[in-house]
């Protein structure tokens, strides 16, 4: 009888650690999309000035162009944190080189060949 309760404690355990990780990465996920959201935001502000600005014939707007790219720089970054995390709850890692999601235990990068055993 202990062995069985023993087993059951085991079991629902496990299923709150399971649970813990899908809430965690459905959070992570939205995170994902809600940046995705912002980095096209960017994009379509970037192509607003860039149209007014030929319109316009101004020259008068760099700052606004840096101030836009170093947005989507931030953003950009932000997403890779992100789907790195996203990948760690997966039990997943990520291509260095072509940034393919692959399984934890893959040696090999299955879009690239990328040796993913050794530290990069």
């Amino acid at each position: 009888m202990e062995r069985i309760m023993s087993e059951i404690k085991s079991a629902a355990d496990k299923v709150a650690k399971k649970s813990g990780e899908l809430v965690e990465l459905s959070k992570i996920k939205l995170n994902i999309l809600s940046t995705k959201s912002s980095i096209e935001e960017q994009y379509k502000k970037l192509g607003q000035l860039v149209y007014t600005s030929q319109k316009n014939d101004s020259d008068d707007i760099s700052v606004k162009f840096e101030e836009i790219i170093a947005k989507i720089d931030r953003l950009q970054d932000k997403l890779a944190e992100l789907e790195e995390m996203a990948a760690q709850v997966s039990n997943k890692v990520i291509c260095p080189n072509c940034k393919k999601v692959n399984s934890a235990d893959a040696e090999f990068c299955s879009r690239c060949g990328l040796d993913l055993s050794v530290e990069q």
